[in-house]
């Protein structure tokens, strides 16, 4: 019934054993590239909306001081879901930002990649299936991003948020977070969709005043560890469809809503630890506001209010 995690043991030792081997020789391939005197990347296709790269290997430790990228305002490099065995991109240092400004639209799924530094002028970025645990912004700066998608990769923290005031989509679904502090996207204004789904959240605060993203359309919560869902402080006005199925919930307060989610239509339930009694009361009060009880998956249980299992 509900979302599952695999713990930090032996899994995790052993993925960090060979992720250090793969560092290890990557280096080497790194220094190795590095000496090369002048490199000029050309676009692998000749599509016209964009240059895909291909037979590269770049790393944190690769000197790209003589290396020419294309001038093409989208740039692909791997692919999702077959890997690109010619494409390895570990990192993207400051110095390589440097050479990609003119680029607005960035894809780079699958190619091992691990640490981004942003830079203003991209407005696109897909860094998805990757083992990205780090997204660099400078605090100075002031960025153009407006889609930002990393869902499948290793992130533990979302404090990067803070300088991103122009995003309006947002995936972080299927990372590494465990808590999440919703003042970070105070800022976001533009913020239309939202997706948290399939991390290991257990607790959402919001610290300061009311919380307010006046154009959020989808928030995404499903299959995480919530226990409480605590929406006194969130003032989401056209928040139009709510994901909670799948966590430890037993109760959500039709007041906060109510006030929170005035145009709510649709509220994923299903797959939560609800008391039948209580889940019938709630669902009752939510066809009352007009919202609409969707389950999110199939779910066995002997008991059930509006396929919606409950005990």
């Amino acid at each position: 019934m509900h979302s599952s995690f695999k713990p930090a043991n032996a899994q995790t030792d052993e993925l960090r054993f060979k992720m250090a081997v793969l560092i290890s020789t990557l280096w080497i391939i790194g220094f190795i590239t590095g000496m090369v005197q002048a490199m000029q990347l050309n676009c692998t296709t000749n599509r016209l909306d964009v240059c895909e790269i291909h037979n590269i290997v770049l790393t944190e430790y690769t000197d790209v001081s003589q290396w020419e990228f294309p001038d093409h305002q989208t740039l692909q490099l791997g692919g999702y879901p077959m890997s690109d065995d010619t494409t390895l991109v570990t990192a993207i240092t400051k110095d390589v930002a440097e050479k990609l400004v003119n680029a607005q639209t960035i894809q780079m799924q699958n190619v091992s990649l691990m640490s981004f530094y942003l830079w203003e002028h991209l407005i696109g970025l897909d860094a998805s299936y990757n083992y990205l645990s780090e997204l660099i912004v400078e605090p100075e700066s002031v960025y153009n991003l407006k889609s930002l998608n990393l869902k499948h990769n290793r992130l533990q923290s979302i404090d990067f948020i803070k300088g991103l005031y122009k995003l309006r989509d947002l995936d972080l679904s299927n990372n590494y977070l465990e808590k999440i502090d919703l003042s970070n996207f105070d800022s976001a204004k533009d913020l239309v969709t939202l997706k948290l789904s399939h991390n290991r959240i257990r607790t959402i605060t919001t610290v300061g005043d009311l919380l307010h993203l006046p154009r959020l359309t989808v928030l995404m919560l499903n299959n995480n560890q919530l226990a409480i869902l605590d929406a006194s402080q969130w003032q989401f006005n056209v928040l139009q469809d709510l994901f909670l199925s799948n966590n430890r919930l037993s109760y959500i307060s039709m007041c906060e809503v109510q006030s929170s989610f005035p145009r709510l239509q649709t509220l994923y339930l299903d797959g939560n630890n609800w008391e039948c009694s209580n889940l019938n009361n709630t669902v009752t009060q939510l066809h009352q506001f007009n919202i609409k009880v969707i389950n999110y998956s199939d779910h066995n249980c002997t008991t059930a209010v509006e396929n919606i299992c409950c005990f």
